[in-house]
């Protein structure tokens, strides 16, 4: 083993440790970048759930806050809200903050005092928008 590691110069040993650092940092990057994408994911089925199942309402928008976030650079803005909840048959009225991605033709339908319709899930109280975004 001696024999190998005398035989590389000492610059060689640090290319090949700097490789496998490059190596070990892109596959902790993937792994993060899996994660995210399926909590993702997750939470889009979540919202499909609560689209399909949930309690009609409406909210109405009282805060509406640019996260700058983007999704396919100018394709959708994800736009904070901060709704007031109208009272259903099964739950009371709330208030509750969530993230949505707009598309720029549909900015002005998501501005401060506006109705929106939503879907509630009585048990968790969790929104999902139930209008073209």
């Amino acid at each position: 083993m001696s024999d190998f590691s005398d035989a590389w110069p000492d610059w060689g040993k640090w290319v090949l440790l700097g490789l496998l650092l490059s190596l070990a940092q892109a596959a902790f990057m993937l792994r993060r970048e899996s994660r995210r994408r399926e909590a993702g994911r997750r939470d889009a089925r979540r919202r499909e759930a609560i689209r399909v199942s949930g309690q009609s309402s409406t909210a109405r928008i009282t805060a509406a806050r640019d996260t700058n976030k983007r999704i396919g650079e100018t394709l959708y803005y994800v736009i904070e809200l901060t709704v007031d909840v109208a009272a259903t048959s099964c739950t009371p009225a709330f208030t509750r903050t969530l993230e949505v991605p707009l598309s720029p033709l549909n900015l002005a339908n998501f501005g401060v005092g506006k109705t929106i319709q939503v879907r509630v899930d009585p048990s968790t109280r969790e929104l999902a928008v139930d209008q073209p975004t």
